[in-house]
């Protein structure tokens, strides 16, 4: 009999971006930098006059990154931008917009435009903080947009809880078209992949409302693919993709520390390793959400 092969956890030399906070409603959540070339784990955020920092995304050319927060002494959410390892402070590029919240962004393929949540609705701007373009105004809530591959189409969440479903609508917002929409399950927090397909985040069921990955496809030939390390007695969410066969995921699964760890995944073969493997600093008693990985 040969002997079994074990599959070792993949081999990486990018960055990863994450947040951590105690609970979701504790309001103390902190931005960090994983290295994996130099083995490295920086807080990002320590120090800056901005509350509650997360959701936070590269640059294509990784030289940037754009992330949500509070600004402190007030209240709004607002997206602010910093070059990674500036003395200065991120800039607050949605702070002229006033009291509204801005939310979920996201660069473009190209890193000159940023797409976001703007007071329920999907709006684009440019680097200096102003909006080139309003994507959707309709009366349903839209979020957590993110641009496919070209550029040409954003992908995004309509609706809340059981009524939320995964849309795709060209930039110019005149061209809707429904992706993954089952009845009375929450389908939300879509992420392009490559050019035929996306991750995206849906309750296991009707009756177990914990969050499973699964992949879908852009041309609706094939059906969905319910990841292989699922399993429905835990959460799954939170889809950073890395290369071709490679996710970054958050899952409150047996072995988690706090609620929610970060993990990564081969999304052919199911096997999953926690990232305490990689380094013992970065999963924590608190939850790890929001990761984002970026190889030059």
């Amino acid at each position: 009999m040969l002997p079994e092969i074990t599959e070792q956890k993949p081999v990486l030399t990018g960055k990863l971006l994450y947040h951590s906070y105690s609970c979701y409603t504790c309001n103390d959540s902190k931005l960090y930098l994983y290295d994996f070339a130099a083995n490295t784990n920086s807080l990002l955020s320590d120090g800056w006059a901005i509350d509650n920092p997360m959701n936070a995304h590269f640059s294509p050319d990784v030289a940037y990154i754009v992330f949500m927060g509070v600004q402190k002494g007030t209240s709004n959410w607002d997206i602010f931008y910093w070059k990674i390892g500036a003395a200065s402070e991120p800039i607050n590029l949605t702070s002229a917009l006033g009291n509204t919240r801005d939310e979920d962004p996201n660069f473009n393929n190209k890193g000159d435009r940023i797409i976001f949540k703007h007071s329920g609705h999907l709006v684009e701007m440019d680097l200096g903080g102003n909006i080139t373009r309003t994507i959707s105004s309709g009366n349903s809530e839209e979020s957590m947009p993110c641009y496919n591959y070209d550029d040409s189409n954003i992908l995004y969440a309509q609706g809340d809880g059981a009524s939320s479903d995964i849309f795709l609508v060209d930039t110019s917002g005149s061209n809707i078209k429904k992706m993954e929409a089952l009845p009375a399950i929450q389908e939300y927090f879509p992420v392009a992949k490559d050019t035929l397909s996306f991750f995206y985040t849906a309750w296991q069921s009707l009756n177990n409302h914990n969050d499973q990955l699964y992949l879908g496809y852009y041309n609706g030939i094939k059906l969905p693919v319910y990841l292989p390390f699922n399993t429905s007695d835990a959460n799954y969410s939170d889809a950073g993709p890395c290369g071709l066969k490679y996710l970054f995921l958050s899952s409150t699964k047996a072995d988690s520390k706090g609620g929610y760890d970060l993990y990564i995944a081969n999304i052919i073969t199911g096997k999953i390793w926690n990232m305490l493997l990689y380094n013992t600093n970065i999963n924590s008693v608190k939850e790890e959400l929001g990761a984002c990985y970026f190889n030059r």
